[in-house]
């Protein structure tokens, strides 16, 4: 199992290469899109990703810095204090290209006979625990 692991996070990190994101920027980007207008503010990205302030600030940098300028930084009107987060619609057209290869990525992992005679292993391993 921790070898299929290590074979889907290497494919992710060669395919998310070409669109010059990492695995944790491309989710962040995820995050984004998933929220309504695309927009989040930075607690709530830190919360839902579970990453420290400092980590999720950072990232922000970066994704303001890539080319394609994915996102812009704005302050709140309810709170001018808050610092939040917006996809441009460029940030949402490379997300979406972004996306359709990650899903195709996967889609050819998990139908791979490597995974199916993985997953049928571990099916096995468990109704035999269970008979125990």
């Amino acid at each position: 199992m921790k070898h299929f692991e290590n074979d889907i996070q290497t494919r992710l990190e060669k395919v998310l290469l070409k669109y010059d994101l990492s695995p944790v920027e491309f989710s962040f980007l995820h995050y984004l899109y998933d929220q309504y207008d695309a927009q989040a503010s930075l607690l709530e990205i830190k919360d839902s990703l579970h990453l420290s302030s400092a980590a999720v600030s950072r990232m922000a940098v970066r994704l303001e810095e890539k080319d394609c300028k994915p996102i812009v930084r704005y302050h709140s009107d309810d709170n001018h204090k808050e610092v939040c987060l917006k996809m441009t619609s460029s940030g949402i057209e490379h997300f979406k290209e972004t996306f359709g290869v990650v899903d195709q990525t996967l889609n050819e992992l998990f139908s791979s006979s490597e995974f199916q005679n993985l997953r049928k292993e571990i099916l096995n391993i468990d109704t035999t625990t269970k008979k125990s």
